[in-house]
């Protein structure tokens, strides 16, 4: 099982606030598009509070990829996107890729 994150770190409480819709939204949206596992997190414990993580987990990496290649071409999915940037902080935004051990 492969997971990839995507972290969003807003630039304040208030901004996270008012972003979290769109979050909602881009979560449905790319649940359609990619018709795979995706999901949304916010912190509990650790780091700063005002981030989330969108989460996409499949048993096939390259279907993972692939779907975020359709998803940057979606114009759906770049208005959303184009929506969260004014909340976001885009210096403090990271990709990852996990791999299910055992």
């Amino acid at each position: 099982m492969y997971t990839w994150t995507r972290t969003a770190q807003f630039k304040s409480i208030a901004s996270m606030m008012a972003a979290m819709p769109t979050c909602v939204s881009i979560v449905e949206h790319l649940k359609s598009v990619l018709d795979q596992e995706v999901s949304l997190m916010t912190p509990v414990l650790g780091g700063p509070p005002a981030r989330v993580l969108f989460v996409i987990k499949s048993n096939d990496l390259n279907k993972i990829l692939e779907g975020l290649d359709r998803a940057k071409l979606d114009a759906k999915q770049r208005e959303l996107l184009g929506m969260l940037s004014e909340h976001v902080d885009g210096s403090a935004t990271s990709d990852q890729v996990w791999k299910t051990v055992g």
